[in-house]
């Protein structure tokens, strides 16, 4: 019951601010403009700030264990084939088949991942999953754009992988990769009395703003009218989040625990792999000229059932006296 009402009290203010959004919407204090101008800003300047700071915020590498971090970044290239096969397979408007893939490797590993991390395996758990979101970053919004990119020109014959490659460097979410990178190439200036406290605190602050208007904004384009339309790949997304990601990817490690120690980890591979889709992937979506209504229901509905999933992991793990 601890940790049910653990990932209830973490999730529910997330819903509660996509409420926000929608009762905004509804009741016509915000316009559908708004919404979306609100969605340029999480791509373009919060979700970028909030990129960089974790980047730069990564710690001592001489504990890593390097081998857990390894068979983290090879989960997150499993599930996204995995995710490329099942939105293939499945017979709906290709439209959503990116949302769908987006669902099945961009989890919330910030909002909920850190935080679960921490609560279930302390300050140990948590070097080990900013490590992770430092790895997981930049994969994973290549991978999002290589996503949308290929699903945009599946009947197109011209799609090349230069193509892929120059959208990808330009793409803001990579370009605030390149710079939380090089600023921690840096280090020094930020972790001493020397770094620039004005920049960093001023990308700080933009960084905590990603997440809350992340969420109104997904609230606000939130369309009860619209579920009955996309009831099956809504469903596929969210099941396939909450149980055949983490699944798949936990039974792998258990046929790989003679080869890779995951002692502390466990903690942290759940909240990369078990937390729900990422608030950002709606703000992603848009700014990839995706269906980003579609992602936001996704966003929402997982992020509720995440609830009961995350749940059900921890407690078979303590069960199992890996937690």
């Amino acid at each position: 019951m601890e940790h049910f009402l653990f990932a209830f009290n973490a999730l529910m203010p997330l819903l509660l601010l996509a409420l926000i959004g929608y009762s905004l919407k509804k009741y016509e204090l915000i316009s559908a403009k708004f919404v979306s101008e609100l969605n340029k800003f999480v791509f373009l300047v919060a979700l970028p700030a909030l990129i960089i700071t974790t980047l730069v915020s990564i710690g001592d590498f001489s504990t890593v264990q390097w081998d857990v971090v390894l068979f983290g970044v090879a989960g997150i290239f499993i599930v996204f084939f995995l995710g490329m096969l099942v939105a293939k397979t499945l017979n709906t408007d290709n439209a959503y088949k990116p949302v769908i893939t987006q669902a099945f490797f961009r989890g919330n590993f910030t909002l909920i991942g850190i935080p679960l991390a921490l609560r279930l395996g302390g300050d140990e758990t948590l070097q080990m999953i900013i490590i992770l979101n430092a790895a997981l970053i930049p994969i994973t919004n290549i991978l999002s754009i290589v996503t949308f990119k290929l699903w945009q020109n599946v009947k197109d014959e011209r799609v090349s992988v230069k193509d892929i490659f120059l959208s990808t460097i330009k793409n803001p979410l990579m370009v605030s990769v390149f710079i939380g990178l090089m600023l921690y190439t840096f280090n020094q200036s930020f972790n001493t009395h020397r770094r620039p406290f004005i920049v960093y605190e001023t990308l700080e602050f933009l960084s905590m703003s990603a997440t809350p208007m992340a969420l109104i904004a997904i609230g606000a384009q939130f369309e009860i009218r619209r579920i009955h339309a996309v009831k099956k790949p809504l469903i596929v997304s969210v099941l396939s989040r909450a149980f055949l990601v983490p699944i798949t990817i936990f039974i792998l490690g258990f046929f790989l625990r003679d080869f890779i120690d995951f002692t502390g980890s466990i903690a942290a591979l759940i909240a990369i792999f078990a937390s729900s889709v990422a608030v950002s992937s709606v703000a992603v979506t848009k700014g990839l000229e995706g269906d980003e209504h579609f992602a936001s229901q996704v966003v929402i509905f997982s992020t509720g059932f995440s609830v009961f999933s995350i749940f059900f992991y921890v407690i078979i793990f303590r069960v199992m006296g890996l937690l």
